[in-house]
């Protein structure tokens, strides 16, 4: 027993044997779309110099090391690093240049404090400033070999949970919690993901821009591409969002098959990107486009895949996922070649008797559960049949051992070992269909409305950046308000009346609900989440506080 390997060993043994191909590459992306290339094992030579690096400092099992900094070789070695040593690895996001730098320090050593790291190290740009506000040791990547740092001993719970990774939770209906997911179920998720490559992940190539501070950048995009030995692409999310063009570039020219992205950055590309430069790509080799993180909307996936027929994109390449921090990263898959599918829902079926009948409103599928994973609709704690609403509960071997210092937290895994995922949803022939998070849920006249249906009713409006509804309790009448919020682009230069007019009738002819009160806001002023997801909650709370920055005058009430 004694000789047993831990799921700590084995991941380090695993990502170790990875680093050492010389027949596999790593290549990023910069700002100028310039690309720099070096192979798995001269990559894999600076991880194991970091490695030894953090040992000699003391880090290992227990020990929480939070990194950060612009995704790139020296962020990618020290994750994996950290990992080689068998420590804690926490990833925090960068400061964002519409951010403010107040919030973000607060932000960051909340983070800091919730995971319990006791070494913060990074781009030395970044973290210099965290110096004197933090509570352990600071150091930049730079002057890691020099630094003299003496490791506490870890919290035994996460030894014996084997911890390897603190990963916050998204933070869109509540404060980003610190999940901890043990070597284990990193390996799980990742073997389960992997499976499901045709030819097997070594035969293919993956290209990422996604943060390495969310799942699906970390894992998704770094660790699992690295353990299924794929050729691997990487840019800075910066990269993307200054000109989305570089990663579809990066695609066609290192013949990219797999590529993950949330359902904005394909909406970003098909509005951005002319005809022109379509013309200029060769996306044929893209045969894996993975969509989550985010509501899936099909019109989205049917606009992105007409603009870019042209450069040889296939609508079959769409594969829409599900998953969630606190299940490491997947839990649903669509079959793989087989694209959008959808079914015709029936809404007003569906919120008034929570019945999935068919209708006029295409409900995207998130394929089924991966191998080892189980998904049960429930209501009121008993398991609901097929196409029943209900909430969305996850059993697996890639589940979190429990938030780091809220082991006690309801709501979320039960004794049973099933995961409250706060997600509504239902099950159609087997696979998945999402209807919203359950604390985001519209409850209007009785009935239940997914506010990503109002949301999505604006996204045809160009001047629009992004929109947010919620519901209101009114102190006089009987019934609850809709309040829309709306983003303008600052180019902006229209009749706002006019514009609330449009907004109306868009929000009627997609959902069917008529809103309370428009507010249009300027652009960037709804609170999101690290990764780019809207806080609902967060934006209701500013909106009745008075706080946000409006774009004219008062709210219209139709």
């Amino acid at each position: 027993m004694g000789s047993e390997r831990t799921g700590q060993e084995e991941l380090a043994r695993s990502l170790d044997k990875a680093l050492r191909r010389e027949d596999r590459s790593l290549t990023f992306y910069d700002f100028d779309g310039l690309a720099s290339s070096e192979t798995r094992a001269q990559f894999g030579d600076q991880v194991r110099s970091l490695t030894h690096g953090l040992k000699n400092l003391g880090v290992g099992p227990g020990v929480v090391v939070a990194v950060m900094g612009a995704t790139g070789p020296e962020l990618c070695r020290l994750c994996a690093a950290v990992w080689c040593a068998q420590g804690i690895l926490t990833v925090l996001a960068t400061p964002t240049r519409l951010g403010s730098l107040e919030d973000f320090l607060s932000q960051t050593l909340g983070k800091l404090t919730a995971s319990g790291a006791e070494l913060l190290v990074g781009d030395p740009s970044v973290v210099d400033g965290l110096q004197d506000l933090a509570s352990c040791p600071v150091v930049g990547w730079d002057s890691l070999d020099s630094f003299v740092f003496e490791a506490k001993l870890g919290d035994p719970r996460l030894i014996d949970n084997e911890v390897s990774l603190i990963q916050f939770s998204s933070g869109t209906t509540r404060e980003p919690q610190p999940i901890m997911l043990s070597a284990g179920a990193l390996l799980a998720n990742s073997r389960a993901v992997l499976a499901k490559f045709p030819g097997g992940a070594h035969s293919h190539t993956s290209v990422s821009w996604l943060p390495l501070y969310h799942d699906m950048g970390l894992i998704g995009g770094f660790l699992m591409p690295l353990l299924g030995d794929a050729q691997m692409v990487m840019m800075a999310p910066e990269v993307f969002a200054a000109r989305p063009l570089t990663w579809l570039e990066a695609i066609s020219k290192e013949r990219g098959t797999t590529s993950s992205a949330p359902n904005f950055a394909l909406a970003h590309c098909a509005k951005r990107i002319d005809d022109d430069a379509i013309r200029s790509l060769d996306l044929s080799s893209w045969t894996i486009a993975m969509v989550g993180a985010e509501a899936v909307r099909p019109a989205t996936l049917r606009e992105f895949a007409e603009r870019f027929s042209p450069a040889g994109f296939r609508e079959k390449a769409f594969s829409p996922v599900y998953g969630l921090a606190e299940a490491t990263l997947a839990v649903t898959f669509s079959p793989l070649g087989e694209g959008l599918k959808t079914f015709s829902l029936d809404d007003d079926a569906l919120s008034s008797t929570g019945r999935a009948l068919s209708g006029d409103r295409e409900s995207p599928s998130l394929g089924l559960p991966i191998d080892g994973v189980e998904v049960e609709i429930r209501a009121q704690g008993q398991a609901l049949p097929e196409d029943r609403l209900g909430e969305v509960f996850v059993k697996g071997p890639s589940l979190f051992s429990g938030y780091l210092g809220m082991q006690g937290r309801p709501g979320a895994l039960g004794a049973d070992g099933w995961l409250d995922t706060g997600d509504m949803g239902f099950l159609h022939m087997g696979e998945l269909h999402l209807y919203g998070r359950r604390r985001d849920i519209l409850l209007l006249d009785g009935r239940n409305h997914d506010p990503s249906l109002v949301e999505g009713a604006m996204e045809t409006i160009p001047c629009l950046r992004r929109c947010c509804a919620f519901t209101q309790e009114v102190q006089t009448g009987d019934k609850d308000q809709l309040i829309v919020l709306c983003e303008v682009a600052m180019s902006f230069e229209g009749d706002p009346e006019e514009l609330r007019k449009e907004i109306v009738t868009a929000c009627y002819r997609g959902s069917g609900l008529i809103p309370s009160a428009v507010v249009l806001v300027r652009s960037g002023s709804l609170p999101s989440t690290s990764s780019g997801k809207l806080r609902r909650l967060e934006s209701s709370k500013a909106y009745q506080s008075g706080a946000l920055e409006l774009l004219v005058g008062e709210p219209v009430f139709p």
